[in-house]
């Protein structure tokens, strides 16, 4: 990553022209945006959740992804999407954004426009690619870039920041209308400020082509005892680097303007079983089975409103990740359904959270 003093300057000179913004010119996704998967139904064989029941705060929606495969074509093949439930969401009469990138990270320097994609024609077939899957979905708000290079592993790719930018270039030329967000991992992004293992992306390069920011706590901290009653994401604590508060102080060095960052959290526990999917690990199932949840890593209502007053302090809004599992059919008895939503949705908010008792089971 960058340490050097004439990078600060940049820092500065950049959160200043953000404010110097109308917010009205500012694109996001609002500041209570819900994810939904595209599995619920089909894999869990759950029962569906329909658009129109899920809380009418949600300021926009975004679908679980499209994914680019080999040919650079969006690819259903291997991951078999269920895009009937992109369909319905864009029925909605709000904004629709969808994850976009490679399947695999190490691709996406191939969609570049440098020598390693071909002399430019991987680019050219992914944006006919997403042509083609933006005709097939009509009504797309954005898109979300996603499985950017994370974790170095190999080598360095010197120009990356340089080249990514040039690819936002062309996919806002091609497709002027769409609002273009950026999928970044809070956890590898801290790591990379940690512990640089060589430069990756310059945020002071590629901004003023990227509309906002999702910064996912997603994968925060591996679930174990220490995060039994606060979630992988905590706030602070001793016991590990990955924290909230910490993410704040690197995102201020990675020059991410605040008016741009939208908090990404799962709504759901995480369990140190990665044998285990959402359809065994659900807040469904911590209210009307403790017993099977018992070294899950649970947030509580509290834990969830926290977080919330850290997206209002922080950024611009959150997004909810994902919606359809967050007890739609309120099994937690709860005040309203999707508990975990409206308590992050208090927090910003800066009102308190009602107890829910088989919610905040001890």
């Amino acid at each position: 990553m960058y340490f050097c003093q004439p990078l600060l300057l940049i820092c500065t000179i950049l959160i200043l022209a953000v404010h110097t913004q109308c917010k009205k010119d500012l694109k996001g996704p609002g500041r209570s945006s819900c994810c939904f998967s595209d599995f619920r139904q089909g894999y869990c064989n759950f029962s569906e959740v329909r658009v129109i029941d899920i809380p009418q705060e949600c300021t926009s929606l975004v679908f679980n992804g499209a994914f680019v495969g080999s040919t650079f074509q969006v690819d259903n093949a291997d991951l078999q999407i269920n895009y009937t439930v992109l369909d319905e969401l864009l029925k909605s009469e709000i904004d629709v954004f969808i994850y976009y990138g490679p399947s695999v990270e190490s691709n996406w320097t191939l969609m570049f426009p440098n020598e390693c994609s071909d002399g430019g024609k991987n680019l050219s077939k992914a944006m006919e690619g997403l042509n083609t899957f933006l005709t097939d979905h009509k009504g797309l708000a954005g898109v979300i870039l996603t499985a950017i290079q994370s974790e170095p592993e190999e080598s360095a790719f010197p120009t990356y920041s340089e080249n990514f930018k040039k690819y936002v270039d062309v996919l806002r030329k091609k497709f002027p209308e769409l609002i273009i967000g950026l999928d970044i991992f809070g956890g590898v992004l801290m790591n990379q400020y940690m512990d640089p293992k060589f430069t990756w992306l310059n945020i002071s390069v590629i901004d003023y082509a990227i509309d906002f920011y999702a910064v996912t706590t997603e994968y925060f901290n591996l679930c174990t005892a220490d995060f039994r009653n606060t979630g992988v994401a905590p706030l602070n604590g001793s016991n590990t680097n990955h924290t909230l508060d910490k993410l704040k102080d690197v995102l201020q060095q990675a020059c991410i303007p605040t008016e741009k960052t939208y908090f990404t959290f799962i709504l759901n526990p995480d369990t140190p079983d990665d044998t285990l999917t959402m359809c065994d690990v659900n807040n469904e199932k911590v209210c009307t089975q403790p017993q099977v949840a018992c070294d899950w890593c649970v947030e509580t209502l509290l834990s969830y409103n926290e977080k919330g007053q850290f997206a209002h302090t922080n950024g611009a809004g959150f997004i909810a990740r994902y919606i359809d599992f967050d007890d739609p059919n309120n099994c937690c008895n709860c005040e309203k359904p999707f508990p975990t939503f409206n308590a992050i949705l208090d927090g910003f908010n800066g009102v308190p959270t009602k107890p829910c008792d088989l919610f905040d089971l001890p």
